[in-house]
C-alpha cells in the first residue's frame, strides 16, 4: 500500500494504491506517486523465508539403557513431541522412537523429526553354576554375543578353569556395539571338610543353649537333628557330635556343653513383726548373696514400716537362684473405748471400741460394740488386741435422774410468764423454747451439767405474744443441759437431754 499522492504506478504495472503480491523469492517493489505536476518514487522489499528451515539433527543408534542428547536448530523457538521446549533434550527410550520438533522462526513454523534406534542388550548366558572337587577342572561356555571378554582376560567363547576355591567368573558379551554381562559360580569342594561344631560352652542347670555348626552344606547331629543350629538343655555335661557334608565329602566335629549346678538356696520363713521392731532374715546354700534392699550378707536385720517382700539372689558357679521372704508389719494397738457419755436413768447406750482386731469388755462380751444400761455411773473397760500387741481403754457412762427428755425445775418465786421447752420430733436434734407473756427484755441461757455457759441469747418481749425460739442441738455433745429463761429478776430453768 502506497500513500502520499493522487496517482500511483507500481513496478508491476498496477496503478492502484494497494496491490497484492506473492513472490517466490525475496523481491523489491517500487512505486511512483504523482500529485499534480510533481512525482516521487519509493520501494519496499518483501522477504520470503524458506519453509524447510527446521533441523532435528541426524538419526542415532544407542544401546538399551543408554541416553542421548537431541539438538534441533533453524529457529528461535522449539516444541518437541515429548512436550519439551528447549533446543536440546535428553532422551533414553527403551525401544526405537521417532521424535518430532516444531521450529518457529520469524513467525513461520517448520517441522522435522529424528529417529533414535535402540539396540537390545545381548542376552548373554554364561551357563549354569558348577560344582567340582578340589583339583578338578571345568569348561565354561558363553552364548548370546558376537565377541566376549572373561574376567580371566580370555576372549574365547569357551574357557577351562581349575579354581582352588569357590570362584565367580564374569563374562561380557558384545553385539552390534552393545554389551551384556553374566556370571557363573564354580563351587569347589575341598578334599578335607573343615567341620566346626563351635566352641565348648558352660550353662547353668535348666538353661538352654544354641549350638551352631559351620563348614558344609548339610549337617547331621548325634541328636538326630539335621539343621545347622540346634537348641539343647542337658541335665548333665554332654558331648554333641555333628557330621558336616559338602557334595560327596564330609567331616566331623564335636562340642561339649558343661552343666553347672546353681545354689540350693534356702531362706528363713515368712514372718510377722510389730511395727518398729527388727527381724533377722537368713539365706544359705550359695557362695554370695544380693538382697533386694542392696545388702550382700547372708543374714540381714530389717525393720520395715509397712509389710514388705524381701528377695535374695544367691550365686555359685556363675549360676543363681532367687527366693523371697514376706515380712508382714502389724501396727501397735491403740485401744479406744469411745468418749465418756451421760444418759438418763433407764436408758441404754451403745459403746464401740476400736484400734485392734479382737475385743474383750469388762462385761465379758467379745464384740467390738456392746449395749449397756447402767443404773449408776459406771466405768467400762475393754481389752483390745491384735496378733502381736494389746492395750486397754475405758469409758465412763454417767446416769442422770430424768423421767423424760424434758424436766422442769421451778423456782420458789413463780414468774408471770409461761415457758416450755419441747422437741420438734423424736431424735430430731431440734428443740423449741415456747414463751408467752414476757413483759420486758429477757435472756435465754443454755449451760451444761457442770454449769458451763454454752449459749446466751437476748429476747424481745414481743408484747407478751407467743414466741417459739428454735434451739439446734446437733452442735452440742450428747448429754444433759439446762435452759434458763430470765426476765429481770424472775427466771425458770428446764433440764433437757440432748441426744
Amino acid at each position: 500500500t502506497a500513500t502520499g499522492g493522487d496517482a500511483f504506478e507500481w513496478s508491476t504495472g498496477e496503478t492502484t494504491a494497494t496491490i497484492t503480491v506473492s513472490p517466490s523469492t525475496t523481491t523489491e517493489y517500487s512505486v511512483t506517486v504523482t500529485t499534480g505536476n510533481s512525482s516521487d518514487t519509493d520501494s519496499v522489499i518483501v522477504t520470503v523465508n524458506d519453509i524447510d528451515f527446521a533441523d532435528a539433527g541426524p538419526d542415532f543408534s544407542i544401546c538399551e539403557g543408554e541416553e542421548i542428547i537431541l539438538t534441533a536448530s533453524g529457529g528461535s523457538q522449539y516444541l518437541w513431541s515429548n512436550g519439551e521446549t528447549t533446543a536440546s533434550i535428553d532422551v533414553d527410550p527403551h525401544t526405537t522412537t521417532t521424535y518430532e520438533v516444531t521450529v518457529i522462526n520469524n513467525g513461520c513454523e517448520s517441522t522435522d523429526e529424528v529417529t533414535v534406534f535402540v539396540i537390545p542388550t545381548p542376552e548373554v548366558d554364561a551357563g549354569a553354576d558348577v560344582t567340582i572337587n578340589e583339583g578338578e577342572s571345568t569348561t565354561l561356555t558363553v552364548s548370546g554375543g558376537e565377541s566376549y571378554l572373561w574376567s580371566t582376560g580370555e576372549t574365547s567363547e569357551s574357557i577351562t578353569v581349575t579354581p582352588s576355591e569357590t570362584t565367580d567368573y564374569q563374562v561380557t558379551a558384545y553385539s552390534n556395539g552393545c554389551e551384556g554381562i553374566d556370571q557363573v559360580t564354580v563351587t569347589v569342594i575341598p578334599s578335607d571338610i573343615n567341620a566346626d561344631a563351635g566352641e565348648d560352652v558352660g550353662i547353668c542347670y535348666g538353661e538352654t543353649v544354641t549350638l551352631t555348626a559351620t563348614g558344609g552344606d548339610s549337617y547331621l547331629w548325634n541328636t538326630g537333628e539335621t539343621t545347622q543350629s540346634i537348641d539343647v538343655s542337658p541335665e548333665a555335661t554332654t558331648n554333641y557330635t555333628v557330621i558336616v557334608t559338602v557334595g560327596q565329602s564330609s567331616g566331623t566335629d564335636d562340642v561339649t556343653v558343661f552343666v553347672n549346678y546353681g545354689p540350693d538356696l534356702q531362706v528363713s520363713g515368712d514372718v510377722t513383726i510389730l511395727q518398729g521392731n527388727y527381724v533377722t532374715l537368713s539365706a544359705s546354700g550359695a557362695a554370695s548373696y544380693v538382697w533386694s534392699n542392696g545388702a550382700t550378707e547372708p543374714n540381714i536385720a530389717v525393720n520395715p514400716s509397712v509389710s514388705t517382700i524381701y528377695a535374695v539372689t544367691g550365686y555359685i558357679n556363675n549360676c543363681s537362684d532367687t527366693e523371697a521372704i514376706s515380712v508382714s508389719v502389724v501396727e501397735p494397738v491403740e485401744a479406744y473405748a469411745g468418749d465418756n457419755q451421760t444418759i438418763c436413768a433407764g436408758n441404754s447406750i451403745t459403746l464401740t471400741a476400736s484400734g485392734g482386731d479382737s475385743y474383750v469388755w469388762s462385761t465379758g462380751e467379745t464384740t467390738q460394740s456392746i449395749t449397756v444400761s447402767p443404773e449408776e455411773e459406771t466405768i467400762y473397760t475393754v481389752l483390745v488386741s491384735n496378733e502381736l500387741d494389746s492395750g486397754a481403754a475405758e469409758v465412763t457412762i454417767s446416769v442422770e435422774d430424768c423421767d423424760s427428755p424434758i424436766d422442769d425445775e421451778f423456782p420458789s418465786d413463780i414468774p408471770p410468764f409461761q415457758y416450755q421447752v419441747y422437741e420438734s420430733s423424736p431424735n430430731s436434734k431440734l428443740f423449741y423454747a415456747k414463751i408467752i407473756g414476757l413483759r420486758g427484755p429477757a435472756s435465754l441461757i443454755i449451760q451444761d451439767i457442770q454449769g458451763k455457759l454454752i449459749h446466751w441469747q437476748d429476747l424481745d418481749h414481743n408484747n407478751g405474744l407467743r414466741m417459739d425460739i428454735p434451739l439446734h442441738t446437733n452442735i452440742y455433745s450428747q448429754g444433759v443441759y439446762t435452759i434458763t429463761l430470765r426476765e429481770q429478776d424472775k427466771s425458770t430453768t428446764k433440764k433437757v437431754l440432748f441426744r
